[in-house]
């Protein structure tokens, strides 16, 4: 854990963590095992936010073209993510 810390730093190993729990809150709604409520809304809400910290992070390490270039990645992925969010809320049928 302390070479993981080392290398990425104390930010992105917590994003990470993160990540993982809204994963594994995802993969376990359809199961129902665990919970109570249905967890896949939340899981993937949580898991939205441990990327959207993971990218934070990875765009103070870097500098210059990097930066410029996470930023047009996370645009781009952010109108698909909201799309699906705002679908799901609406409950459209996209396909």
């Amino acid at each position: 854990m302390n070479r993981l810390v080392s290398k990425f730093g104390k930010y992105n190993v917590a994003a990470f963590i993160i990540m993982g729990v809204g994963l594994i809150l995802f993969l376990l709604a359809p199961t129902g095992w665990g919970v109570g409520f249905d967890s896949d809304v939340l899981g993937f809400f949580i898991f939205l936010i441990g990327l959207l910290m993971c990218g934070v992070g990875l765009s103070r390490r870097k500098s210059g073209r990097v930066k410029l270039a996470l930023i047009a990645l996370a645009s781009v992925l952010s109108i698909f993510i909201l799309t699906l969010v705002v679908a799901s809320i609406f409950d459209w049928n996209l396909w």
